[in-house]
């Protein structure tokens, strides 16, 4: 039962900062299995180019992903390129904050 629970906390600390982030940007989808699914694309596209440029730096890599996720969001959630960059920088940092703001929470139980 904890690993379910654990799995959907996963599961909404990585898709709620995206669909937040596409709805707004006016992403035509930000329903939560196209958000779920243009997340798992942006990671499959990834590990496959990641794969292809072996012994990249943190930095450049960080230069890497954030237009590859903009692809698969791009294709999945029915918006621009440059509205897709900037859908994968906010829900980045949405991401960033709602982690600190769960690990602050439990480390205050």
């Amino acid at each position: 039962m904890e690993f379910l629970i654990t799995l959907i906390i996963i599961l909404v600390i990585l898709v709620l900062p995206l669909k937040m982030a596409a709805a707004m940007m006016g992403a035509r989808n930000t329903g939560v299995f196209a958000c779920l699914f243009a997340l798992l694309l942006a990671i499959i596209i990834q590990h496959f180019v990641g794969g292809l440029i072996p012994g990249v730096t943190e930095e450049w890599g960080l230069l890497i992903t954030i237009p590859l996720a903009a692809v698969a969001y791009m294709l999945i959630l029915g918006t621009g390129f440059l509205k897709a960059i900037v859908i994968a920088l906010v829900q980045g940092l949405l991401t960033i904050g709602l982690t600190l703001l769960l690990g602050g929470v439990i480390a205050n139980l």
